[in-house]
């Protein structure tokens, strides 16, 4: 006699159409994490101004200038895969207090660099531990935290408290540098690095280690699946566009007859707080990949204008580019996570993270010979391009619905080929039988 044929489809994790209403995001675990995040976020953008640190007290070419940038993006570039699968696998609270307390330490090592040597890279490379650590477990904890209806939002905000800091931190470092000197500014980012550890043990997690890889893949898994290549890739453009316009204004606007550099770094942080507070629900609603194109185009804008530098406008430019990450950061972040599950959250912010300093670092050192060979100018309009080919990527990705779709038809044939193995075997027993 014939047989039914049963079939089950179990969509992946994020493939959800769930409807309820949005849950709460500023719970009390929320708000203390993003309190120590704030007082790292501080530690860790006081280091934007190195630059000009060595600029003025090291003499320091751009060539070196990109160099020690680079090395940095490197250390990072290793690290936060590793960390991103340590957070899934051994939890997320100790490698927030241990990333701190390794920040705290570095920062005060800064107080006995004379030059551009060992010393200045080593601590460089222990920051970039620190930050990686530091940043893998936040991510892994914001993640963790959001109902899936307010997850850009979410990372959003997780975003918000580092760059909260950015100008914030500019504007306090660079004031304690000219009035006191870099041993006192450097002294104050340990501080908050130290305010950052002790927070950290106040930190509680949802998080179950019990659950450690139950439904989780390696790294090199996800990758192989193709859906996280072409996001790493926008990721890495965005990552040199934003090496152009952070590290390579300062040097060019001190050529061009400025004192102070620390305003673009303030408008920046005024610009992307009050886009991303503005929008932050918004982003979720209307459509992530939407949001995540107009960024790229206003970041294309951004850095190529930058290449007309005045410097009586660096608060213009500044906040150009914070509308642009601003919108970026959460919409495109969500967009590349929103189908993964928890126990693979750390890996994937961590990927795109390491991805941004790919970019971030691989081309810091050869923009700084850009800079020597062509000019400042020459390094902005590379940036631009950079943006407009991430752009070109978004553009032209399959849609979300599309991905399901694909996956919902190969998850049917692999139903229906088992279940057609399982009739012909239980068939060929039954005649067996007979």
């Amino acid at each position: 006699m014939g047989q039914t044929l049963k079939v089950t489809i179990t969509l992946p994790s994020g493939a959800s159409t769930d409807n309820s209403p949005s849950q709460r995001l500023l719970t009390r675990r929320f708000v203390v994490l993003l309190a120590t995040l704030l007082s790292f976020g501080f530690a860790h953008s006081s280091y934007f101004l190195l630059p000009k640190f060595m600029v003025t007290d090291l003499s320091a070419s751009a060539a070196q200038i990109g160099l020690v940038i680079a090395g940095y993006g490197v250390v990072v570039v290793f690290c936060m895969p590793a960390m991103g699968a340590a957070v899934d696998r051994y939890g997320r609270r100790d490698f927030l207090t241990a990333g701190s307390l390794l920040m705290t330490a570095s920062s005060l090592g800064y107080l006995a660099v004379g030059g551009v040597g060992p010393l200045l890279f080593g601590l460089r490379g222990l920051q970039a531990v620190a930050f990686s650590m530091a940043y893998a477990a936040g991510a892994a904890l914001a993640v963790d935290e959001a109902p899936p209806q307010r997850l850009g939002q979410a990372i959003g905000l997780f975003g918000l408290a580092f760059l909260a800091m950015e100008g914030g931190a500019a504007l306090v470092i660079e004031y304690l540098a000219e009035v006191a000197g870099w041993p006192y500014a450097f002294a104050v980012a340990a501080g908050a690095a130290a305010a950052a550890t002790a927070l950290s043990r106040l930190v509680r997690s949802q998080y179950r280690m019990a659950d450690q890889y139950s439904d989780s893949v390696g790294l090199l898994e996800m990758l192989g699946r193709g859906g996280m290549l072409r996001p790493m890739l926008v990721v890495v453009l965005a990552g040199t566009a934003m090496c152009a316009m952070f590290v390579f204004h300062q040097p060019f606007a001190l050529e061009l007859g400025a004192m102070r550099v620390g305003d673009f770094f303030i408008a920046y942080t005024i610009a992307a707080i009050a886009v991303r507070l503005g929008f932050g629900q918004v982003i979720d609603r209307t459509g992530r990949r939407l949001f995540s194109a107009c960024a790229l185009l206003a970041y294309a804008v951004s850095v190529t204008a930058m290449a007309w530098l005045e410097p009586g406008a660096l608060a213009l430019y500044g906040a150009g580019l914070g509308i642009a990450h601003g919108l970026f950061y959460p919409a495109f972040t969500a967009l590349a996570v929103e189908g993964l599950g928890k126990q693979e959250r750390g890996k994937g912010m961590t990927l795109l993270q390491g991805s941004f300093n790919v970019g971030f670092a691989g081309s810091a050192f050869a923009l700084g010979l850009l800079a020597e060979a062509l000019g400042h100018p020459a390094v902005f309009i590379a940036g631009g391009g950079c943006c407009l080919l991430a752009l070109s990527l978004v553009l032209t990705s399959p849609g979300r619905s599309s991905r399901l779709r694909r996956t919902r038809a190969r998850l049917l044939a692999h139903e229906f080929s088992h279940a057609l193995t399982q009739a012909g075997q239980s068939r060929y027993k039954s005649d067996r039988h007979t």
